[in-house]
């Protein structure tokens, strides 16, 4: 089941930019390994609500330029009310079409949390590496799909939903969430042959708390801007999440309810003199 731009609505959009912090701090760390820098020309791939962007702006300072574009508008919506600075913009767009940027004009590009979700990678990549500076850089953290099983919510929900009388009705491979993610070698496959230099990659194991087992149901249907569940016949679907909330709940311990989960960073740089 392909993922879905219509499911997201205003009550998601605000959830998000609310209980979005795992999401916002591995995209810190990605920025440090970008090394942005005081007047740097960023685009930001995916912004959502702007939290991350805006945390790069302050980086960037004044003399810098930051475009962060999403195709999701009540996520941009709120970006955009929260934006204070005149040197960054907020608007819908989408990682294959970015014909509004000039070629060889931005130093860095970052998409965090969001490569998974972007259909078309090659020609999102392509034009990444067109709108890149030579030596400027891509750097993109995404789930290292080779791993979602080892542990975490999807290993879950996925356990739930193999018992009857979801068993019979559902396809677990319908699962957006298993049908968007990348294993590493993908990522870096896909990197090289779009004519960038692979720089950097690691997997991190990354730790997430959440005090509730609504919360990881609310985080998840968030941050999959409702598609968490989607491959579930309406009918069924909240009997789901109360099953899959007892589930989660077993995994609760004085600190909450924690999971372990496989991020990728991958860090690239488009070649000096690389012609469009």
């Amino acid at each position: 089941m392909a993922v879905s731009l219509i499911l997201d609505n205003e009550e998601l959009a605000k959830t998000y930019d609310q209980i979005s912090d795992s999401q916002f701090n591995r995209g810190r760390v990605l920025i440090e390994k970008l090394g942005v820098k005081p007047g740097d020309s960023v685009l930001d791939i995916g912004s959502g609500t702007g939290r991350l962007g805006r945390h790069v702006i302050d980086i960037i300072g004044r003399s810098g330029h930051y475009v962060g574009i999403d195709p999701l508008e009540e996520r941009i919506n709120i970006a955009k009310a929260k934006n204070e600075h005149p040197n960054a913009v907020f608007r819908t767009g989408t990682a294959e079409d970015l014909s509004s940027i000039a070629d060889n004009s931005i130093d860095v590009v970052y998409l965090s949390s969001v490569f998974h979700w972007v259909l078309d990678k090659e020609t999102a990549l392509k034009e990444i590496l067109r709108v890149l500076k030579p030596g400027g850089k891509v750097g993109i953290t995404t789930g290292a799909k080779e791993l979602t099983l080892v542990s975490g919510v999807r290993l879950i929900t996925d356990s739930v939903l193999k018992r009857e009388p979801y068993n019979k009705l559902v396809r677990l491979e319908d699962s957006t969430q298993n049908q968007h993610g990348l294993v590493t070698t993908e990522l870096i496959q896909l990197l090289a042959k779009a004519g960038l230099k692979v720089k950097d990659v690691q997997v991190k194991e990354i730790k997430r708390n959440y005090a509730t087992a609504r919360d990881v149901i609310r985080f998840s249907e968030a941050s999959s801007f409702g598609n968490y569940l989607n491959h579930v016949p309406d009918s069924l679907r909240e009997q789901a999440k109360l099953d899959i909330e007892a589930e989660l709940e077993k995994h609760r311990t004085e600190d909450g309810i924690e999971f372990d989960g496989y991020t990728i960073f991958a860090v690239a740089q488009k070649p000096s003199g690389t012609p469009i």
